[in-house]
């Protein structure tokens, strides 16, 4: 499986969001008017779903949502990652 970053659209929507929200609760309207003056509607609904699924955005549903710290993101995904390498690194050197 290969581990696909984030591109700097996306960090820069999940930093947006942090800056106006942290870690509270906050709604899909509220998240569009902070994204408004960079992103279109589209852009950010789709980045916002992509954020949720990559599990940085929790999705409280009745599209409430809050963010993940994203040093913990950072935790879980390079944790996987450094696993990976280091069974991939044992099997080469024998």
């Amino acid at each position: 499986m290969t581990m696909r970053w984030l591109k700097k659209r996306e960090v820069v929507v999940y930093y947006l969001l942090y800056r106006k929200f942290r870690f509270d609760k906050f709604n899909a309207g509220e998240a569009l008017d902070a994204l408004k003056p960079y992103f279109s509607k589209k852009v950010s609904l789709s980045v916002i779903k992509y954020l949720s699924k990559k599990g940085l955005v929790n999705s409280l549903g009745n599209s409430e949502y809050s963010l993940v710290p994203f040093e913990e993101f950072l935790y879980l995904t390079s944790y996987e990652y450094i696993k990976r390498r280091s069974t991939l690194r044992r099997r080469t050197r024998g």
